[in-house]
């Protein structure tokens, strides 16, 4: 019964967070970012700067950031776009033989429809006008829930931790959950700075590569491949997709087109294989199948975003479960403790005893005997 609620509870979250992700997309990684953001707030409090005045420096440098970035890139960014129909072209002109085979696969299979079946026709409800309008839209309300959250998560975040620690009955459960705390804003904040100098790294080598193939705004090639390194096993391939069709759309030849493409890739698969098991595996300990199942369940349910979420979120939820077992090992200890200094006051008074032993001993005394 027990094990029937738990898997009842579970797919109830998950209806919950599919249903609700407009917000809880939003919300989930401004708690992420404060997590990782929250050690330098700390750090300014000890300079005497107030709480709330240091998150909103943070936040508003963040802001003001975000919003250069966009700036700068967004000519780049719509030149790109423009030219990302004919890069998709020219990748399908490459791969034309697997089309023509995938085309046969289809043919064979339409056999199995009904014969003298209707086409059927879909009428849009929306104009194209109106569903760009109302995703801008979203897309700005949930920007305005990430960054709010971020802010008051900095603000409040050692009244909201006092507050959790005063729910926790007894020391030792205060304890843990104070460690609890202290451990997963580390080991978070170490994830991210070791993965945004990886990604940077990355960015700057997309950079270069862009720049000797000739390619128009090297920056944003190497932007790209920052935002994009962030999505695991996924984003890598999207980026020398687009390095490939880039090359072909430029310059048509074949193997001379492909070699930023292949030059990305090696680096990547450097990274990958060499650079980041070396420094992030020493920091984190975890499964590179529960990693892999992660991003595939967050990918289904959120998107590109919950792609991005996915190892932080499994950090959270692994250091929860060790949370848990540590505060029952701590438990476990203490009954044992007072079990055994019952055990010694009644063997203190016994007659069978040696004298020693019989003598009336102190707490601390009777631990020693």
């Amino acid at each position: 019964l027990r094990y029937a609620l738990v898997g009842i509870f579970l797919i109830m979250a998950t209806a919950s967070l599919s249903l609700a992700k407009t917000i809880a997309m939003p919300v989930a990684g401004g708690l992420i970012l404060g997590l990782v953001l929250g050690p330098a707030v700390d750090k300014m409090v000890r300079w005497g700067i107030p709480q709330g005045l240091a998150a909103a420096a943070i936040v508003g440098t963040g802001t003001l950031l975000l919003l250069l970035i966009i700036g700068v890139f967004a000519a780049p960014f719509a030149i790109w776009s423009d030219r990302l129909p004919g890069i998709i072209a020219a990748l399908r002109d490459r791969l034309a033989d697997v089309s023509a085979y995938a085309r046969w696969i289809e043919g064979m299979t339409g056999g199995l429809s009904p014969a003298g079946a209707a086409p059927q026709v879909t009428v849009a409800e929306k104009g194209q006008l109106i569903s760009i309008a109302l995703s801008s839209s979203a897309a700005a309300g949930g920007l305005l829930v990430f960054i709010a959250t971020v802010y008051f998560y900095l603000a409040t975040r050692r009244h909201l931790k006092a507050r959790a620690l005063r729910l926790c009955l007894g020391a030792s459960a205060r304890r843990s959950a104070g460690a609890f705390f202290e451990e997963i804003e580390s080991k978070i904040a170490n994830y991210f700075g070791i993965v945004t100098l990886i990604n940077l790294g990355m960015g700057c080598a997309a950079t270069a590569i862009a720049w000797i193939a000739g390619l128009p705004f090297p920056l944003f090639w190497g932007l790209v491949a920052l935002v994009l390194n962030y999505i695991a096993f996924v984003g890598p391939v999207i980026v020398t997709a687009l390095l490939f069709g880039a090359g072909l759309l430029d310059d048509g030849a074949g193997w001379w087109a492909a070699w930023p493409a292949s030059a990305y890739f090696f680096v990547h698969l450097i990274e990958g294989n060499i650079v980041t098991p070396m420094l992030v595996g020493r920091r984190l300990t975890l499964s590179p199948f529960l990693v892999f199942i992660s991003f595939v369940f967050w990918l289904w349910l959120w998107g590109p975003v919950g792609a991005i979420l996915s190892t932080p979120l499994l950090l959270v939820l692994t250091l929860s479960i060790e949370a848990v077992r540590n505060y029952q090992q701590a438990e476990s200890h203490a009954a044992s403790v007072e079990a055994l200094d019952a055990t010694l006051k009644t063997a203190a008074t016994s007659d069978s005893l040696p004298a020693f032993f019989r003598t009336p001993a102190e707490p601390n005394q009777l631990h020693d005997v």
